[in-house]
C-alpha cells in the first residue's frame, strides 16, 4: 500500500459572497440558477463543461420528456409550467423544436440540441444578477457546524472560494451534497448509460415511412449481430436529412458502466463512440434511407442515467409514481412512466393512465443534515422506480425552479430548507405558472 499522501491545509479568501450558489449547470442546474437570479438573488451557476445543459445538450437526448400530459381524449397539454414551459415554446417559436408527439402514454418534445446551448446561454447572458463559470467545478464544501457556508471552485484560473446563504446541488452526481457530510446512496441496480450520435444526409422521405420496421430490424441485429438493446428510437431533429440515434447500450463486463467511478466513465465515452460507429454502419445496411448517410458525431458526453442520489427529507419510491400520490408539498406534476434501462437490451416500462400524474415532493429536494443545501436533477432523493420517473428533463428542470424559489426564504428569512413555508413556495410557484 502506497504511502498516505498530506494535503496541506489552504486559507483562501472568498472572492464573490452571494445568496445562491449552484453547482451543476444541466437541465436542473439552469433552472435553480436563472430562477433565483430572476427572484433578485445574488447567484453563481458552476459547470464543468464548456456549455450549459447537461444530458439535454451534452447528452443530445433529442428529446425533452416529462413536459406534457395525455388526456383521455388523445390531446396533448403541458404539464408543466414556468421555466421549462418557456424553453419549449421558445424553442418551438424558432422552428428549433417540434411536436409534442404522442409517446407511450405521453409525449416528447423534439428539439435541437445545438439551439437549446445557444437559447439557455442567451437566458444566462441577459440576467445581471447570474453569474456563470463555465469550465469550473465545486471540488470542495466548507462546513460550519450544519451549514454549508462555502465551496471551493477549481477554475482555469486556480482555486477560488465563495460564501453564500444557499447552496443548490445539481450535479447530477450528489457531489456536493457527499461533500457536505449529507447521505448519499447508490441504486441498486443503477441504469445503462448510452451514448447518443448524429447522421445527416438521410433520406427522410424514404427512411419515415419505415420507422414501424425499424423495431423488428433493431430486434433482429440483436438476435443476429450482437446490438446492444433490443429497441431504439431514430428521432428527427427537423432539419434537412438530420437524425438523432439513440440505440446505444454500454456495458462492462455484463453490467452498467458507473458514471461517478473515473476509470469506468472513461471506458464508457470510449467504447460509446466504438459502438456509434458500428451501429451507424447496421443503419446504412439496414434501414431503408439510410444508404447514403453518415455519422456525423456522437454528444460530447456519455448519457449517464443514474450514479448516485442524495438522502433527502422526502424518498421518492415507485409506489408513489404508480399510486399517483399528490403530495402535500409538491412542487409540479410528473406523468413519465417509470423507465428502466436493464440488463439483456431490454427498457422496461411501467405506464400511467393517460390524464393522471403524480407530484414532485418538496422534501425529496432538501438534503437531510445540511441546514441550507438543495438538490435539484437526478440526484433527487429517490429510489427504484420512483428514480426511473422523475429524472427526466421536465421534472429535472420542475425541481430546479422549486428549489430556487425555496432557497429564497432561506436567503431572506433564515429558514432551513427543511422547514420552509411550503405553503408560500406553493403559492409563488403557481404564480409562475406550474401546475400543482
Amino acid at each position: 500500500m502506497s504511502r498516505a499522501l498530506h494535503v496541506p491545509a489552504e486559507e483562501i479568501t472568498p472572492s464573490l459572497d452571494l445568496d445562491l450558489v449552484v453547482a451543476g449547470g444541466g437541465s436542473a442546474g439552469f433552472a435553480a440558477a436563472l430562477t433565483g437570479a430572476r427572484r433578485g438573488l445574488r447567484t453563481l451557476l458552476v459547470e464543468e463543461m464548456p456549455f450549459l445543459g447537461g444530458m439535454s445538450t451534452g447528452g443530445a437526448v433529442g428529446t425533452y420528456c416529462g413536459f406534457y400530459l395525455r388526456r383521455r381524449d388523445g390531446e396533448l397539454e403541458p404539464i408543466v409550467g414556468g421555466l421549462p414551459l418557456e424553453i419549449a415554446q421558445t424553442l418551438r417559436a424558432r422552428g428549433s423544436a417540434y411536436g409534442p408527439i404522442p409517446f407511450k402514454t405521453t409525449a416528447v418534445l423534439p428539439y435541437v440540441p445545438f439551439a437549446t446551448k445557444l437559447l439557455l446561454e442567451e437566458l444566462v447572458r441577459a440576467e445581471p444578477r447570474l453569474t456563470v463559470w463555465l469550465h469550473a467545478k465545486a471540488s470542495r464544501a466548507i462546513v460550519e457546524g450544519t451549514t454549508l457556508a462555502g465551496v471551493v471552485i477549481e477554475t482555469r484560473a486556480g482555486r477560488r472560494a465563495v460564501r453564500a446563504a444557499a447552496f443548490v446541488d445539481a450535479t447530477g452526481d450528489a457531489a456536493l451534497a457527499r461533500e457536505a457530510g449529507a447521505g448519499t446512496r447508490r441504486g441498486a441496480e443503477i441504469q445503462y448509460p448510452s451514448m447518443m450520435f448524429t447522421m445527416q444526409n438521410v433520406r427522410l422521405d424514404e427512411a419515415m415511412p419505415k420507422l414501424a420496421a425499424f423495431a423488428s430490424l433493431v430486434e433482429e441485429g440483436f438476435a443476429k449481430e450482437g446490438l446492444p438493446r433490443r429497441g431504439g428510437n431514430l428521432i428527427p431533429t427537423g432539419r434537412p436529412g438530420e437524425v438523432l440515434v439513440a440505440l446505444s447500450r454500454i456495458s462492462l463486463d455484463g453490467r452498467p458502466v458507473d458514471g461517478a467511478d473515473p476509470e469506468e466513465l472513461t471506458y464508457g465515452e470510449m467504447e460509446g463512440r466504438v459502438q456509434a460507429v458500428r451501429l451507424a454502419d447496421f443503419l446504412k445496411r439496414r434501414m431503408p434511407g439510410f444508404a447514403e448517410a453518415y455519422l456525423a458525431d456522437t454528444a460530447p458526453r456519455l448519457g449517464v442515467r443514474e450514479t448516485r442520489t442524495v438522502e433527502g427529507e422526502t424518498t421518492l419510491t415507485e409506489d408513489d409514481v404508480l399510486g399517483l400520490r399528490k403530495f402535500e408539498d409538491g412542487i409540479g406534476r410528473c406523468a413519465w412512466p417509470v423507465e428502466r434501462h436493464i440488463a439483456g437490451g431490454e427498457t422496461q416500462w411501467k405506464l400511467l393512465e393517460p390524464e393522471t400524474w403524480y407530484t414532485i415532493p418538496l422534501g425529496a429536494l432538501v438534503a437531510k443534515g445540511v441546514d441550507n443545501l438543495f438538490v435539484a436533477g437526478r440526484c433527487l432523493s429517490a429510489v427504484g422506480g420512483g428514480f426511473a420517473s422523475a429524472r427526466v428533463i421536465g421534472p429535472c428542470m420542475l425541481a430546479g425552479q422549486a428549489v430556487a424559489v425555496a432557497a429564497e426564504q432561506v436567503v431572506r428569512a433564515g429558514a432551513r430548507a427543511r422547514s420552509v413555508d411550503v405553503d408560500r413556495v406553493r403559492e409563488d410557484l403557481g404564480r409562475l405558472g406550474v401546475p400543482l
